[in-house]
This record gives C-alpha cells, sequence and structure tokens, in this order.
C-alpha cells in the first residue's frame, strides 16, 4: 500500500481535530446574530466567503493528488 492511502486517515484525523478545536476556542465569544452590528456582520460574510473558497482550493488540490498520485510511483 502507498504512504498516501496509509497517511491519508491519519491527516483527515488531524485535520479535523484542528478545525474542531479552533471552532470551540472562536466560538466561545461569539454574540448572537441579531446583536451585531452591520459591520460586523460583513467582516462575518466576508470571513465565511474566504473560508469557502480556501476550503473548495483545498478539495481540488486533494483530488488533483489523489488522481495523479499513480503518475509518480
Amino acid at each position: 500500500m502507498s504512504d498516501f492511502f496509509v497517511w491519508l486517515p491519519i491527516g483527515i484525523m488531524i485535520g479535523f481535530a484542528i478545525g474542531l478545536n479552533i471552532g470551540i476556542i472562536i466560538g466561545k465569544n461569539q454574540k448572537p446574530w441579531a446583536e451585531l452590528s452591520a459591520e460586523e456582520k460583513r467582516f462575518k460574510k466576508v470571513l465565511i466567503g474566504l473560508m469557502s473558497i480556501i476550503f473548495f482550493v483545498g478539495v481540488i488540490v486533494f483530488l488533483w493528488e489523489y488522481y495523479h498520485i499513480y503518475d509518480l510511483i
């Protein structure tokens, strides 16, 4: 079995753990959406959009690596 398939589940678990911890840390001091000012709402929307773009780029890179791993072997 190649190293890719051995380290893939480990990488997924590490990413999940880090994301969960960051979400818990950031989410502790959040205000409800109704209490945010217009500037804070705009910032949150931009942040959500930016994180979505980064997520989709990560998925595309993963799929590209997954389907081109056999070119390297």
